[in-house]
């Protein structure tokens, strides 16, 4: 299916104020007629429309776009102005301008389009998005490690233990540890820099270094077993039933570990990464060679599984230069990936209930962690 431009057709021309030169003051005389000020003021203007040079089969575009936005406005509640009195194109573009002001409202990550399939059949499409920004959701894990060791406060560190677990096992999210994920490559990376550039480093920064990663390594490696254990997800309800907060960091890691328990009774099966294919549907082949093409000369996105990851730690020297690195790498790229859901408003939309709401809260519970972890010593 190919997106169809609906704004094009579609101008709103905002002309700055001419500014008039000041003069001398003099009375202004008062007109009979009145003030027509408030009048125009209080106009509502439409948005002007362009005739294009060729345009679809009016039949088939307004059948299809006024049952799409019949269904429309039963999913989003809102009522769509009658347009039954203008000429076509015009009533379409109209009817989807005001559509669009009613769906998108307050929704910066919510767009409307009008879209076209293969047989020629046009309809509304929403695409809501999940926006990650310029943040790496980094969570590390040698914190919670201290804290479990320490022994100073055990139950707090076996509900973050749980907490993680579900990140990990459920949702999807990459440990560092795992050969195959984005900053195991980037650490394998790090120790060759550091063997490599002996001679020209400080004795006591080499060993320093050496010493930062031989730590995120080995008890990395000891977290990710107690992490790869499923007693502390079969256990998770358990603990959060029978834990007495004493202090507050007890009682955040209590209020997380309740967020956590009803984000995963919510969503059984909720993943990262269910919406980072979801788009409109398949390019044809034309288009997915010129796709290949594009992707040789530009840089492909920032992957989702790149910007979500465990790490041994978020401070220090060491992290210093791996996000010196990371950094660097995603400057080259030109696009983020992120979670994306499309719905298109036809007869196969009905029972269909897939929202965002995972990720969104996915995102706040991961931000609510990494505060925790961050207090740790």
């Amino acid at each position: 299916m190919q997106t169809l431009s609906a704004t094009t057709g579609i101008q709103q021309r905002l002309r700055p104020l001419t500014r008039c030169e000041r003069s001398q003051p003099e009375q202004t005389p008062f007109s009979p007629c009145g003030f027509t000020a408030n009048g125009f003021l209080n106009h509502c203007f439409l948005p002007l429309y362009e005739p294009a040079a060729e345009l679809p089969v009016i039949k088939d575009l307004e059948t299809g776009v006024f049952n799409s936005l019949s269904i429309l406005e039963k999913q989003y509640d809102i009522k769509v102005m009658d347009v039954s009195d203008k000429p076509y194109p015009y009533n379409i573009l109209l009817a989807y301008w005001n559509a669009e002001q009613q769906v998108c409202k307050g929704k910066s990550q919510t767009e409307l389009y009008i879209i076209c399939d293969d047989n020629d059949n046009v309809k509304m499409a929403t695409k809501e998005y999940v926006s990650t920004g310029h943040t790496l959701y980094y969570i590390p894990i040698l914190p919670l490690y201290r804290l479990l060791k320490s022994g100073t406060d055990k139950r707090s560190a076996e509900l973050l233990l749980s907490v993680c677990a579900y990140l990990y096992h459920i949702t999807g999210i990459p440990y560092y540890r795992d050969e195959d994920s984005f900053l195991f490559y980037h650490y394998e990376i790090l120790e060759d820099w550091i063997e490599n550039d002996v001679d020209q480093m400080d004795e006591r920064d080499v060993n320093s270094e050496r010493s930062a990663l031989r730590s995120a390594n080995h008890y990395g490696d000891i977290m990710q077993r107690k992490l790869f254990n499923k007693y502390h997800l079969d256990h998770f309800a358990e603990r959060v039933q029978q834990f007495h907060a004493h202090s507050p960091f007890a009682e955040e890691s209590l209020k997380l570990a309740k967020s956590t328990l009803d984000l995963w009774a919510s969503f059984p099966n909720g993943n990262l990464f269910r919406h980072v294919n979801d788009g409109f549907p398949e390019k044809d082949e034309r288009e997915e060679e010129e796709d290949e093409y594009n992707e040789e000369e530009e840089n492909s996105p920032i992957l989702l599984s790149e910007i979500v990851h465990f790490i041994a730690e978020n401070e220090g020297s060491l992290y210093d230069s791996l996000a010196e690195m990371v950094n660097s790498e995603f400057n080259e790229k030109s696009s983020t990936q992120e979670p994306v859901l499309v719905k298109v408003y036809d007869g196969q939309l009905a029972g269909n209930t897939d929202t965002l709401d995972f990720e969104r809260r996915l995102f706040g519970l991961i931000d609510n962690l990494c505060i925790l972890l961050d207090d740790l010593p």
